[in-house]
């Protein structure tokens, strides 16, 4: 065969395995189709995990951080913002709040509590560049103490914190500190480039997915770093911009400016929910909607035995079903997404035979007439309170008050009796071991339980002895816990990877997508 012929089968031969390959390309194109749409799972939707370049805008009702130095800026603003998604923690937390991997791959406790060995992952750096080690760690440990930096106080009492290598930590303690790893994963726990000599109050630094690409008073925006350590932001930039009130805020999602919306009350989410386009969402918070009793030495419920009446009248469990905002029965100081949970609503079980009883053992004009104070916005609960506690036989006042804000004054000047009020930080449960505190609760049984819980060396003996603290509180009426609150948000309906707990403090945007 001449050089003619030879060229030409071997044309041939190579179209045949072009051919072949496309067929089989196509062939397993459609193959993987046909399996997705048998396992009814969308396979478009399912590159959503992908890096894309999509931009994502975000509206968040209140004020922008005034600095981005995340160090010293007081309020949640700047967490919300930065934590997890520009600055890593040490430790980080889950949606759920559940304790998980950040910085360190994992982590030991001695058997005695004092001492926890940190192991680090491996080929981390900050968005400059910079490789991020335990020397990083130490440092920015050292500067939070030293400089008293905000959540520093919860590390409690350090004794030493040393690096034997590059990718281990090791922090001592004077006495144990059950709640250090909680500390670890919120501010306290950042970890600061050594070597970075950032003005932090109008740039940032870190090791996240993210970096901030512009900030002002209005917006802040976040560009994906590319060159995370970690797994990539889904999104090439989210913007977050900020509302001076709902109304606003509601306008430009119905408009199509933002794609998501938080946090919200439920009238307005019912209404976006309503909207083309729009889905209301909701997840859980830790506000923690409740009836705080006063129960100084000139209040009515100094006595015990009135504040258990007063809970055995107050139908909480109904109360929670109607309210529109309500996750979930609460009965005592602990929510659901907090430590030493533990659900306590059968406690004091709506029985007004049993508080009309109890209400025998005092004279007529024994009780004097109680004030109620509530926000305009739970004036329907505060009347069905007031119900209740006329129902014993004892005469109320019920005084609506502009807002929660004007609540709150009242009840830190102590001109009050019971008070709607909500507590929404994670661990303010320790308020009740604190006599001098707005509540004015003291009880020796709750106060041993709590230095109980203080002292303990690991995470399952913290967790029972919260639990034991949370019941002493309950049953002994220090107040009357309603339930816990949704945490309510709206998001456009190409929106994915979107957050639902905890989003007024923990916001992680790095699964964040829109198609």
């Amino acid at each position: 065969m001449d050089a003619n012929g030879r060229k030409r089968n071997l044309k041939a031969e190579a179209t045949r395995w072009l051919i072949f390959f496309g067929v089989a390309i196509v062939l397993s194109v459609l193959l993987w189709l046909g399996l997705s749409l048998t396992g009814r799972k969308n396979p478009i939707t399912s590159f959503g995990t992908l890096v894309s370049d999509s931009s994502v805008t975000v509206g968040i009702e209140g004020n922008a951080p005034k600095s981005l130095d995340i160090r010293t800026e007081q309020g949640t603003a700047v967490e919300q913002a930065l934590l997890g998604n520009v600055y890593e923690t040490l430790v980080s937390r889950s949606e759920t709040n559940k304790l998980q991997p950040g910085i360190a791959s994992s982590w030991q406790a001695s058997d005695n509590g004092l001492t926890y060995t940190f192991t680090l992952n491996g080929g981390m750096t900050f968005a400059n560049g910079h490789k991020l080690d335990s020397s990083d760690v130490v440092w920015s440990l050292q500067n939070a103490v030293n400089n008293h930096y905000v959540g520093a106080d919860q590390l409690g009492d350090l004794k030493e914190i040393t690096n034997p290598n590059a990718n281990t930590v090791v922090i001592t303690l004077a006495k144990p500190n059950p709640r250090l790893l909680r500390a670890l994963a919120g501010r306290a726990g950042v970890v600061y480039d050594a070597e970075s000599k950032t003005n932090y109050a109008k740039s940032a630094v870190g090791s996240g997915p993210f970096t901030v690409s512009t900030a002002d008073q209005s917006q802040i925006v976040l560009q994906r770093n590319d060159s995370y350590w970690g797994k990539k932001a889904a999104s090439s930039q989210v913007t977050l911009y900020y509302y001076a009130n709902e109304e606003s805020m509601a306008d430009a999602m119905k408009a199509g400016k933002i794609s998501m919306t938080l946090p919200l009350s439920a009238s307005t989410a019912s209404e976006l929910g309503k909207t083309n386009g729009i889905t209301a969402d909701s997840g859980i918070s830790f506000d923690k909607v409740m009836l705080a009793f006063n129960n100084d030495n000139n209040s009515p419920f100094s006595d015990e035995q009135i504040r258990k009446m007063t809970r055995y009248a107050i139908d909480a469990k109904t109360i929670a079903k109607n309210a529109p905002d309500a996750y979930a029965p609460l009965g005592g100081p602990i929510s659901p997404l907090e430590d030493g949970y533990e659900d306590l609503s059968g406690l004091y079980p709506y029985n007004l035979e049993q508080g009309q009883r109890m209400r025998t053992y005092f004279g007529v004009n024994y009780i004097a007439p109680i004030d109620i104070l509530v926000p305009k916005e739970y004036e329907s609960i505060g009347n069905d309170v007031k119900t209740a506690i006329e129902n014993l036989n004892i005469n109320t006042n019920l005084e609506v008050l502009d807002s929660a804000a004007d609540v709150t004054e009242r009840m830190n000047a102590g001109t009050y009796n019971i008070a709607l009020t909500t507590m929404s930080d994670e661990g303010d449960a320790s308020v009740f071991d604190n006599g001098q505190s707005v509540f004015h609760f003291e009880n020796g049984d709750a106060q041993q339980a709590y230095a109980n819980a203080m002292a303990a060396t690991n995470d399952n003996d913290y967790q029972a002895r919260m639990r034991d603290y949370a019941r002493a509180v309950s049953e002994n009426a220090a107040s009357d816990w309603l339930y816990t609150r949704k945490n309510f948000l709206a998001v456009s309906d190409g929106l994915q990877g979107y957050p639902k707990n905890l989003t007024d403090r923990l916001l992680p945007l790095n699964r964040l997508t829109l198609h």
